[in-house]
């Protein structure tokens, strides 16, 4: 089935499309219809209320102190809530402070979906399928889809940085060619220090030179922000250590094993916690390297993303936004692997209906029917670490040739 292979670099790449489009095309239109009108019908506040979101308000609030020449970590600028990320994110959110409400919401928002939707394309891409006007399509309507996911719906709640973070990762990771040499994670990890993990994937891939190339960009972000943050020391110092700044772990919006232990096991031990670390580290570590070995570049990404919220001391549902592209690639992959025996047509329609489900029941665990994204489920530690521990069973169950679209 020389459709579903693509050929060796230097020749002209064979890309199939997606084995039963239309059925996905109309399962993917029926569900995002389903998301739309969740939100509209929903009594609760929703992304689609127009006003300002919390945490894109006290970004802009930064960026202006910062243009008057203000302290950055001195004082909260909405109830309690500081402003907790490196000094570096607020010389960038010095561009929000001119902008009036309607700008700022219209840009923000519109830019979280068009890197959403363009992640999805890498994904499409790198995963060896055919970026057309029908995969195009359906990379749109998935990203309507993901509007129903907590972490999607919770980013345009809060107004959150999180999306333009992976996309910036994504450049790094994703592409096969023409990929960044780790300046996409050494920027966001100066934007927000939690990205720094995915400085793991290049190290399994033994891309030496981009991790160096991370870890420069990163350095070059904190002279930045030593340039331009009067009090940049308070947070290198001080603030990023206090956790607490982030929020409470007894909040059901927290995600994170820390969280877990505490607030449904009354764990709070450091020795159980490091331990716990220590596990999912390790099994983050095989995961990612069977991904690797079998060059599924997103899944790699996906993994070191999902073991970032794990690890992390503090993780806000809106945190995963890694199980976004995660959702479509198992969707390709499905498609991928159950598309070379098809070949009837209705068998292909099938495969469609199939790859659509397996993307749904993956996301399921990060995604709430009355699309309210305040009220995050308690599944996403376990969901993670199944996740995880699913891929490295059928990593080593499943054999793939280096060059089988969707391995």
């Amino acid at each position: 089935m020389r459709r579903f292979f693509v050929q060796e670099a230097g020749t002209t790449a064979f890309r199939p499309r997606l084995v039963g489009a239309g059925t996905i095309s109309l399962l993917l239109a029926a569900l995002g219809a389903f998301v739309v009108w969740c939100y509209l019908v929903a009594e609760e506040k929703t992304p689609l209320t127009w006003v300002v979101p919390i945490d894109l308000a006290i970004y802009q609030k930064a960026g202006t102190e910062v243009s008057n020449g203000g302290l950055l970590y001195d004082a909260p600028y909405i109830y309690d809530l500081p402003f907790t990320y490196p000094p570096f994110s607020g010389v960038l959110f010095q561009g929000l402070a001119g902008l009036n409400d309607y700008a700022l919401v219209s840009v923000w928002h519109g830019a979280i979906a068009l890197v959403v939707l363009a992640v999805l394309l890498m994904v499409l891409r790198e995963r060896g399928f055919r970026v057309g006007p029908v995969g195009i399509a359906i990379a749109l309507l998935f990203t309507l889809c993901l509007a129903g996911t907590e972490p999607l719906s919770g980013t345009f709640f809060f107004g959150q940085i999180n999306v333009f973070l992976m996309g910036l990762v994504a450049l790094d990771l994703i592409p096969r060619r023409l990929r960044l040499p780790g300046v996409g994670i050494g920027l966001a990890a100066g934007i927000k220090l939690t990205p720094a993990f995915m400085g793991l994937v290049l190290l399994i891939q033994r891309r030496w030179w981009a991790a160096v190339g991370s870890i420069v960009t990163f350095f070059i972000t904190v002279a930045i922000g030593f340039w331009g943050i009067r009090d940049a020391k308070d947070f290198w110092l001080d603030a990023m250590f206090d956790s607490s700044r982030v929020g409470e772990h007894l909040n059901p919006g927290a995600q994170s094993l820390k969280s877990v232990l505490i607030r449904f096991f009354d764990l709070d031990s450091s020795a159980v916690w490091g331990l716990a670390v220590l596990a999912t580290f390790a099994l983050v570590c095989v995961a990612i390297y069977r991904a690797v070995k079998r060059e599924n570049n997103t899944l790699a990404m996906c993994f070191a993303g999902i073991g970032a919220c794990l690890i992390s001391p503090f993780s806000w549902f809106h945190h995963w936004v890694w199980v976004l592209p995660l959702g479509f690639a198992i969707l390709l992959g499905v498609n991928a692997q159950l598309g070379r025996r098809a070949h009837a047509w209705w068998q292909r329609q099938a495969v469609g209906a199939a790859s659509v489900l397996a993307a749904v029941a993956t996301l399921a665990p990060f995604a709430t029917l009355l699309v309210i994204p305040n009220m995050p489920s308690d599944f996403y530690t376990p969901a993670g670490l199944l996740i995880l521990l699913a891929y490295v069973v059928y990593s080593f169950a499943v054999p793939t040739s280096s060059r089988a679209v969707g391995s």
